[in-house]
């Protein structure tokens, strides 16, 4: 099990819940603090405030990463399995490139950065292919097709490195492996040059494991325009002073990846990606033109491969789920693209694959490529049934450059669990600016016979916790908002709201005030670019 393991002194605890409250920022604004833990195999967020941290997702691959270095925005780990560099998708985690940079057999945990005014980059390694203490140090460079590159030993640290980290102005900064002293390397031949011991009050640090990260900030003004050194050691968050070697403690707790002392093997500011990564509508499917029809925007290139997905029998905590949903996706054009009653019928290896086979063999499930368009799919119950249904888009490639962008679905609001709920996922490490809108008088105008004639939209978190609401869009102060990105609905009783929302699980409940009933749209729209 995990220990705390920061031994500090009685002063410095006191200074330790002291600088807690008198931490900023403000500098650090449209950037994330990433990290990779060495045994989880995960990219990881880290808040630069508390220390609390969030996984984004996995590696899928085993690579023991040391280190972690962003070039150009993009975040590279080194791979200590197969000796090479890998690039991390910001908003999976997956990874999405090897780059053979000519460097083998290092062993021991060492560490990775790159200079911004070039990009080279430099990996320190303690020990060689036969355990020595060689403390190599190495320079290298990525070709201009980023498929491979070059390297050379340039020197020797002299003493074991842990975590290494340049600020603006080309300076390069240390962490010993062992003695938790504060260094500078020199560039051009490995030398070290000792700041002092990292110490907290007036006591020393005492460092436990040999894995540490470490990333320097853009300057603080709350500091004197110091550009400060934050690093994980032991799995605390502490926030370092390059001159002295003074530190702080951002993280009253253990910022906990795993049962491993020290999990996390390398930290980097770099600004966050986001994305939707999957929206649904739970609703209750009727027939005619109360069926549930939800569309989608897919946007950017290459295309998206998503899974659309009609789920009835499975929600048995309703009285009455559609048995037996289908599913039918089409362009803009109105042309069938796909459709599906029972997803075993076709491509269940390929829905089994994606981890997101349904657990009915009668709800439905469609895996495809589609490129940037708009679309639209139809939920219905086969030979007409009716009952609570929910249609559901996963996105199964996140991160690749295009991504889903919007999602709207029409159904008919009664009262209770037949209510009209749409859900959204917020992926990645970086908050997501969404446009929520309800929308019901306006659909006459669009040959809806019966619309909802005033709907209210209500907002939930992950936790159920409601976080914002609306019943007419022009009484939530964000008319000009709305209007800047062509989203005023048609009618003034229509509902809109505008939220930005870090990732997680949401959810909007759409009702008729004082219990009206219609049909309406619940929409999302992802504002950010």
């Amino acid at each position: 099990m995990k220990r705390n393991l920061l031994r500090i002194g009685a002063a410095g605890l006191a200074m330790l819940f002291a600088s807690l409250g008198s931490l900023s920022a403000a500098h650090l604004t449209g950037l994330s603090l990433f990290g990779v833990t060495t045994f989880g195999n995960q990219l990881v967020t880290i808040d630069p405030m508390t220390g609390a941290g969030t996984v984004v997702g996995s590696f899928g691959d085993t690579i023991f990463a040391t280190g972690l270095g962003v070039r150009d925005g993009r975040l590279f780990a080194f791979d200590q399995v197969n000796d090479r560099l890998r690039e991390i998708n910001k908003v999976s985690g997956a990874l999405i490139s090897s780059i053979d940079i000519g460097v083998g057999n290092l062993t021991g945990e060492g560490a990775l950065t790159f200079r911004a005014s070039d990009g080279v980059g430099f990996l320190a390694s303690p020990l060689n292919a036969n355990n020595e203490p060689v403390n190599d140090f190495f320079m290298f460079t990525i070709a201009a097709s980023g498929t491979a590159g070059t390297s050379v030993r340039v020197g020797s640290t002299g003493v074991a490195i842990d975590a290494m980290a340049f600020n603006s102005r080309g300076i390069l900064y240390a962490i010993g492996q062992a003695d938790a002293i504060l260094y500078t390397i020199n560039p051009a031949n490995g030398a070290t040059t000792a700041v002092g011991p990292i110490r907290v009050g007036s006591d020393n640090l005492i460092k436990n494991s040999p894995i540490a990260g470490m990333t320097v900030a853009p300057a603080n003004p709350d500091r004197g325009g110091l550009e400060e050194i934050y690093a994980s050691i032991d799995d605390r968050l502490f926030i370092i002073d390059p001159t002295t070697a003074a530190a702080r403690v951002a993280s009253a707790d253990v910022i906990n990846f795993g049962p491993f002392v020290s999990s996390v093997a390398g930290l980097a500011f770099a600004p966050g990606a986001g994305t939707l990564g999957n929206i649904s509508t739970r609703l209750r499917v009727g027939t005619g033109e109360n069926v549930g029809i939800g569309g989608f925007i897919v946007t950017g290139a290459p295309s998206k491969r998503l899974i659309v997905r009609g789920i009835g029998p499975s929600l048995t905590r309703f009285q009455d789920p559609l048995q037996d949903p289908e599913i039918e996706v089409f362009n803009a054009n109105g042309v069938s693209l796909a459709r599906n009653d029972d997803w075993r019928q076709s491509q269940e290896a390929e829905i089994r694959a994606s981890g997101l086979a349904p657990t009915n063999d009668k709800e439905a499930a469609i895996i495809g490529n589609l490129a940037e368009g708009t679309y639209t799919v139809v939920l219905r119950g086969t030979r007409s049934t009716t009952g609570v249904g929910l249609v559901e888009i996963y996105d199964l490639n996140l991160g690749n450059g295009s991504r889903l962008a919007n999602l709207s679905t029409r159904g008919f609001v009664e009262r209770n669990e037949n209510i009209l709920i749409g859900g959204m996922i917020v992926t990645g490490s970086a908050a997501q600016r969404v446009v929520t809108r309800a929308i019901g008088p306006d659909l006459r105008a669009r040959g809806v016979a019966n619309p909802l004639q005033d709907p209210q939209v209500d907002i939930f978190d992950g936790n159920g916790i409601r976080i914002a609401g609306n019943d007419n869009f022009g009484t939530g102060g964000q008319t000009d908002e709305l209007a800047q990105n062509g989203l005023t609905p048609g009618d003034s009783r229509d509902s809109a709201i505008i939220l930005t929302v870090p990732p997680g699980n949401y959810t909007a409940l759409v009702t008729g005030v004082g219990g009206s009933t219609g049909v309406a749209l619940v929409e999302f729209f992802n504002l950010t670019r």
